[in-house]
């Protein structure tokens, strides 16, 4: 099978089967139930939490720099804009890696707003997602960190990231670490709703993030030439030669539930099979994706995509082409590029571009698209907020290297 479906909890017939706004059957008899989303958080160059990101989108504030600016000259790479929590004393711990302390921040935040205490907490799931966990910080040392010999292994194990957030939040359901690339975060909320159909919880927490700001991983990728030279932070547009690296990541906390809100809907995903670094560039794989979740739509309900973007020429012409193939060239619908403003969080920049999606809808609108983006096809990307009225289906896409591909629905009540 080359796609994962969320199966229903009667019947194991997949939601892409059955359609837009499938509906699930869950053990305690509620038919409408869903994974709603009840809590977000978030961390970027913007800062940290939602109203730091919904703020400065709205103030139009240009958070990536020349790094640096961070690191002072000396380095092939000073000149590569990014991004970088501003908020790094709080990545300190004398027992946790800089990646999993920001894991803590992040949970602490999206379960404050859900209002989940001790026993919401008790039985509810983990997932968390990244590319690079700990290498920052262990690879090479974490400015104003003590480093302690005795906890050496757990810092440099990727489980640490969850293992972390599970003893200091009290959560002793199942907990899982993905590692799947750039698209690690997004895949962290795509199986915490899987968990959730399955009947296995009632509640799930997703993270993703990175700290890729490590001198040892930005020569990898700096040697690769994947690293953007010019700064041009346009993934479509004819002078974007590379990504804007940043750190960043983002937490997403879901529960069961019939009420209006936003509504975790399908989690498609497959495999191109076809190089380490690149992409196909007939980009057949992700339209296919992009065609499962879209069956049974026929328009009635508002649509808004939000692509993966990464700024690379091979990702341009991948999604190009999938967005035609589904779309067509002259009717491309609603898109939304967040990347442009927080950089490429690498394993944590699906799940951040969808929270900081979210952060907006929450309020009633779609953020802006920066106004220096072009479209992929020539079309009319927004760059001015827009009003929601009425439900709409939200869709978010993500990529990685060694051809793993993710698209998430969400579905906004009116």
């Amino acid at each position: 099978m080359d796609c994962l479906l969320f199966p229903t909890y009667s019947g194991l017939v997949s939601g892409a089967e059955e359609g837009y706004f499938s509906r699930v059957m869950i053990s305690d008899g509620n038919s409408c139930a869903e994974p709603r989303v009840c809590g977000l958080g978030l961390a970027s160059a913007f800062g940290l939490g939602a109203e730091a990101h919904v703020s400065g989108v709205r103030q139009g504030f240009q958070v990536l720099k020349p790094l640096k600016e961070l690191w002072g000259a000396g380095h092939p790479w000073g000149d590569v804009r990014s991004g970088w929590i501003p908020e790094r004393g709080m990545l300190c711990s004398r027992r946790n890696g800089p990646a999993s302390q920001l894991a803590l921040l992040l949970a602490r935040q999206a379960v404050e707003e859900a209002g989940w205490g001790p026993r919401e907490l008790e039985d509810a799931a983990l997932v968390v997602g990244s590319s690079r966990g700990n290498a920052s910080g262990w690879l090479s040392p974490w400015p104003g960190r003590r480093p302690m010999k005795i906890l050496a292994v757990p810092n440099s194990l990727h489980s640490e990231l969850a293992s972390c957030v599970s003893i200091e939040l009290g959560i002793h359901g199942p907990y899982h670490v993905l590692a799947s690339g750039c698209a690690a975060g997004l895949d962290a909320v795509g199986m915490a709703g899987m968990l959730m159909r399955q009947g296995v919880v009632k509640r799930a927490l997703a993270v993703g993030l990175d700290l890729p700001l490590c001198r040892e991983l930005l020569g990898t990728y700096w040697a690769s030439g994947m690293l953007s030279r010019n700064g041009v932070n346009d993934p479509y547009g004819s002078g974007a030669d590379g990504m804007c690296i940043s750190e960043g990541g983002a937490a997403v906390a879901l529960e069961m539930s019939a009420e209006p809100g936003i509504h975790l809907k399908d989690y498609v995903v497959n495999s191109d099979a076809f190089s380490p670094l690149g992409m196909p560039p007939d980009g057949k794989r992700i339209a296919e994706l992009l065609e499962r979740v879209l069956k049974g739509w026929d328009g009635r309900v508002p649509l808004t995509v939000c692509p993966h973007a990464s700024g690379t020429a091979g990702n341009a012409l991948s999604e190009r082409n999938a967005l035609e193939l589904v779309f067509g060239r002259d009717s491309l619908p609603d898109l939304r590029m967040m990347k442009p403003w927080t950089g490429h969080a690498i394993g944590g920049s699906g799940i951040l571009e969808l929270a900081l999606m979210l952060a907006f809808v929450r309020e009633g609108s779609l953020p802006p698209n920066p106004g220096w983006v072009s479209s992929p096809c020539g079309g009319a990307v927004p760059a001015a907020e827009t009003a929601l009225e009425g439900e709409r289906l939200l869709v978010k896409s993500a990529a990685s290297m060694g051809g793993h591909n993710v698209v998430l629905s969400l579905s906004v009540d009116a």
